[in-house]
């Protein structure tokens, strides 16, 4: 899946596609084990609780109610969850680069509406 928009932090890879949103670790053991909780299932269901509050997650673009900078210069994305609406802020973007990302989380969410 191409990359509409990717940047990579200090601690961070953030990545765009046309399905979701993802915000990953770059390196380290909580990496690792952000990884592995991901690609096996078994492991997610077993840590899921912890997996949802210790480490990012991938968004779904589906999933995404909209996206905005706060006044403050943050990037925070609400995605609808069954619970009600999550906010989630992205971090570690400069913002020039968090202008680029709600521009095309936006333009995204605009093509999905049409």
């Amino acid at each position: 899946m191409e990359a509409r928009v990717a940047f990579e932090t200090k601690q961070y890879v953030i990545v765009l596609t046309e399905e979701k949103l993802e915000i990953d670790l770059k390196e380290g053991p909580k990496a690792f084990l952000e990884y592995m909780i991901e690609e096996h299932k078994s492991l997610n269901r077993i840590l899921g609780w912890a997996f949802k509050h210790l480490f990012p997650k991938d968004i779904y673009v589906d999933d995404i109610e909209r996206a905005y900078i706060t006044p403050d210069g943050e990037v925070v994305v609400e995605e609808r969850t069954p619970e009600g609406i999550k906010r989630i802020k992205v971090p570690e973007l400069t913002k020039e680069q968090g202008e680029l990302l709600v521009d095309a989380i936006n333009r995204l969410l605009e093509e999905r509406r049409e």
